[in-house]
């Protein structure tokens, strides 16, 4: 049984998990800079994940200037957006989800525990991994070619910020979850391979699929919600209540989230004990 730390004020918690993540950011960009090898071939093979899933968008655009309603610069949009998301989740939270099992096999997670921080915030964005932001910015690059000389308006521009971060901060809680299987299983290590690969989905519009896929793809495995409807939201107007029940889904998955961290945490045995 673990007793948390006395609580300081909300200022006092902000102010310290910033200085945390600023070490930690600090960190990493040292070790990048010591193992530049090791670095360059993680944003190599970021671009090369990007120069692989274009090709079958390319093919399918080659097919038809419009494929249900979506052009293909709207297309090579769309999977920019994806890139953008996955690179961000690669640089500041698979590198911490994908640690969890070696935590609590190992009892690393105590050293955790004992620390002056929240130990769910220490365990989802304690590591940073710099290079694979590369993807991020490559993504960056394909949103602007795919969207250029289309007008966009800044209600569109808010909408698109808005709900891509609500699909990230989903996919981000929808990994954690799963990770958080580790306390129940043995070995969890399979559920990374497996996110990953439902992730994949999102490099096509959410259009392209069935309602029941669609549904899936924005409420479920959320990839859709940060890749697909920001440029929706840019090209095609702004649904103001598939807004709302993106937010609203997103405020659920996180407090569900809190709720499964503590249920797993009153299971976990301490490697000490």
């Amino acid at each position: 049984m673990f007793t948390p730390p006395a609580r300081d004020g909300l200022l006092d918690q902000l102010a310290r998990h910033g200085r945390i993540w600023r070490a930690a950011l600090t960190q990493a960009l040292k070790r990048d800079a010591q193992f530049r090898a090791q670095a360059w071939t993680t944003g190599l093979v970021a671009l090369a994940e990007i120069a692989t899933g274009l090709i079958p968008v390319l093919l399918i655009i080659r097919t038809s200037s419009q494929i249900n309603g979506w052009t293909g610069g709207q297309i090579i949009a769309v999977t920019g957006m994806f890139q953008l998301a996955m690179g961000v989740l690669n640089t500041f939270v698979a590198p911490n989800l994908t640690r969890i099992d070696g935590y609590v096999r190992e009892g690393e997670l105590d050293t955790i525990l004992i620390r002056p921080a929240s130990a769910q915030w220490l365990t989802t964005f304690r590591w940073i991994q710099p290079a694979a932001f590369t993807g991020a910015l490559a993504g960056v690059a394909l949103i602007i070619v795919g969207l250029w000389g289309s007008p966009i308006s800044p209600v569109g521009v808010i909408a698109a910020v808005l709900v891509f971060g609500c699909g990230l901060a989903m996919i981000g809680c929808l990994w954690a979850n799963l990770s958080y299987l580790a306390f129940w299983f043995e070995a969890a290590s399979f559920i990374h391979t497996l996110v990953r690969e439902a992730l994949t989905a999102g490099r096509y519009p959410v259009a392209f699929f069935p309602s029941a896929i669609r549904a899936v793809l924005i409420f479920v495995v959320p990839i859709g919600a940060a890749a697909s409807l920001p440029v929706q939201f840019l090209s095609h107007g702004v649904d103001l209540a598939l807004l709302g029940g993106v937010i609203l889904a997103a405020v659920v998955i996180i407090l569900l989230t809190r709720l499964h961290w503590r249920l797993a945490l009153a299971r976990y045995s301490s490697a000490s004990s």
